[in-house]
Parts: structure tokens; sequence; C-alpha cells
């Protein structure tokens, strides 16, 4: 019996944990454009109900269900953008759903599929200027007007989908500002993408990125060339102003099937080359934390910030450290540089007030209090505060 009741507690108490893993919601828009009704994953950075008035990044990828992309990226750009050591900004993830990747990712009509054979099923190829136009003028806004989203969006695509990364870059390359194309089908249409190269690198753009990746393993059958290569030569011997080009090619241990994972990791540590801070820069002034996201900022022309727990985890190891030699200074100076970011944030206000009542700087801790609570009265934490500091100053 008292196994039985070990056993119905034990399953009372599992019960009471089995809440879903969700790592994003699924959308339906209606696009004027396609003329049919498109479906997209959106996957939110883990601190974006918690931090209703911070904005983020947003990037888009094609083939959202293919192959579990959406579940890999998402996680991908989760884990590079947490711990004390983040390589990446947090982001806004829009996966797209492939429903004709033929017809939307082909920037041409050809009849000629991958193989070489003629087939009629490529009548309907050639769709990737709609395609791009959903894009921006329907999906983006949407986007736009449900998310708190930065200004600054990248496109990452693949394989077939990949040749529709490379058509926005050349089409309307200032639209986004960073592009990802793994191992972009260029053979398509005898090459029209690399014939189509000489305008395009007449063009001047303003701090653009792309990212492209290949490998050494040639397939034996169709196409016997890397187009793709010869299209990271042609980048490097006739660079475009203003697009700084990042490229992978693999060895014979990757193939064009092992390679979106790998290829998804770097693009992003790469275009955000510079963002990854030492953790080791909390035992130095809060300025040099500032002036390093000032320098990141200006590289990719858009306002970046470290994350409001991580200045807060740096301003608290100052304060508390039990490893290290604290001080209560810098930690004051993180915590201060953490309102400066986000002055909408009560926690950020509180924080900094503890830090300056353990200085017994009262004043000041009073004005960060009352601070915090103006910004979330329900904060008990600084009511007790603001009534013991009051009660302390008469």
């Amino acid at each position: 019996m008292r196994k039985l009741l070990f056993f119905l507690c034990a399953l009372i108490s599992l019960s009471a944990f089995a809440e879903d893993i969700v790592i994003g919601k699924r959308h339906e828009i209606e696009s004027k454009v396609l003329n049919e009704s498109r479906e997209y994953w959106v996957s939110l950075p883990t601190s974006y109900k918690a931090k209703g008035y911070k904005k983020y990044p947003v990037l888009y990828f094609t083939d959202a269900n293919l192959n579990s992309f959406f579940h890999a990226f998402s996680g991908i750009a989760k884990q590079m953008s947490s711990d004390a050591s983040p390589e990446i900004p947090e982001m806004i993830l829009v996966g797209i759903v492939s429903q004709n990747r033929g017809r939307d990712s082909s920037p041409t009509k050809s009849l000629i599929q991958w193989g070489g054979s003629v087939s009629k099923s490529q009548e309907t190829t050639g769709g990737a200027d709609n395609f791009l136009k959903f894009i921006q003028t329907e999906l983006v806004p949407q986007i736009e007007q449900d998310y708190r989203t930065a200004d600054y969006k990248i496109l990452a695509g693949y394989s077939f989908t990949g040749l529709t990364v490379i058509h926005s870059l050349y089409q309307t390359p200032e639209f986004f500002n960073a592009y990802i194309a793994i191992d972009p089908s260029l053979w398509w249409d005898n090459q029209i993408m690399l014939k189509r190269y000489t305008k395009f690198s007449k063009k001047e753009l303003n701090k653009r990125q792309l990212f492209v990746s290949t490998s050494e393993r040639v397939p034996s059958l169709y196409p016997k060339e890397n187009y793709v290569r010869e299209f990271i030569h042609k980048l490097e011997a006739s660079p475009i102003k203003g697009l700084t080009v990042h490229s992978k090619t693999f060895g014979t241990d990757q193939n064009h099937h092992t390679m979106p994972i790998m290829s998804f990791y770097l693009g992003l540590k790469n275009i955000f080359s510079g963002y990854m801070v030492d953790d080791a820069i909390r035992f130095r002034p809060a300025v040099e934390l500032q002036e390093h996201f000032n320098i990141i900022s200006e590289k990719l022309g858009v306002t970046l910030k470290p994350r409001e727990s991580l200045v807060n985890f740096f301003g608290y190891n100052r304060l508390y450290d039990n490893q290290f030699p604290t001080d209560s200074q810098v930690a004051i100076d993180f915590f201060r540089l953490n309102t400066e970011y986000y002055p909408e944030s009560s926690n950020a206000w509180d924080s900094l007030g503890e830090a300056y009542l353990f200085r017994k700087q009262y004043k000041l801790a009073l004005d960060a209090y009352i601070k915090s609570r103006e910004l979330s009265p329900e904060n008990k934490n600084a009511e007790e505060k603001i009534k013991e500091i009051k009660e302390h100053l008469n």
C-alpha cells in the first residue's frame, strides 16, 4: 500500500510539471501577391514576454518545414544568444513553410530540372520575384505589426531556396541587412545568377553582409561543377562596395545535405562577428562594455545592446561575488548602464537601488526605487525599500 501511495504521489507530481515545451507558433497569411494562403512559423526569444519594452532583430528563412530546420535553427539562435558570452543578439525567427518550392525559388523560367533533363513540371518556375514581393510587402509588414522588431533583418535559404537569397541580394540588396545562402543551387538555368554577377558587382551597398557556404564534395552525376565555389571566386575577385562577404567551403567530410546546421551557425557567427563579449569584461569598467557595443552597432548600422539580464549579472557579480574581489562602484556603473539601455525596466532600476543602498547612498537609492515602482506598481520589494529608506532619512 505504501508503495502504491508513493507511486500515485510521484505520478501526480510528474503531471503537475507536464507542461508542453513550445518553440514556436504557426500562423497563416492571405497573400494577394501569390493569390494563396501562406503558412509561417514564429519562434520568439526567451526574454520576449518578460521584456515588453525590448525590440529584436528578425531572421526570415525558407524551408521551415524541411528537415526540422525550424526546430534546429530556432535552437541554435537561442543557444548562441544565451549565457554569459552571447555570440549574437536575441532574435525573432520567422520560418516560411515551403508550398511550391520550385516556383517560389527560381528567378527565371526553365524546363531543365536537377539532373539535367527537361520536365514539363518546371513550367511553373520563375516565380522568385513574386515570392520576394510577398515577403517584402506582405509578410515583413505583418511581422512588424504583430511583434516588437528592431530595424535589422536577415534572409536565409538553403539549396534551391538559396537562389531566393541571392536573387534578393541582386534585386533589392538594401531590404535585408544580411543574407545567408547555404549551398545555393547556382546551376539553375545555365548558371543565370553567375552571369548576372557582373551587373550586380557595379552596385554600391551600405553595410550589407553575405554568408555563403558550399563543400568540396562535387556530385558525381549533376551538376559536376561547383558553381557556388565559382560564385565565391567572383565575390573575391570583384568585390562589391559596402558588402562584407563571408564564405565557408567545407571539405569532403561534408556534403550538400549535411552542411545546413553548421552553415547556419557559421553564418550567424560571421554576420555578428565582434558581438561576443568576454565574460571577464565584468572585472573591467562598465564603460568598456558600452564601447564594445557602440563599435559593433556602428559596424552593422543598427543599435545593438547587451542583453539586460547579462548586464544585471555583471552588476550583481561585482556586488556580491564570493569567488573574486568585489567592487560596489563598478557594480553601480553596470546597473546604471542597464537603466540607460533599458529605461523602461523596473528590474534595472530596482537593481540600481539595491547597489546604492549597499553603499549607503540613501537618496540615490530612494530615487531608483521610486522609479522602479513607477514602472511596476506591483513591485513589493521597491515599495518596502522606499518605506525603509524614508524611515532612515527621517
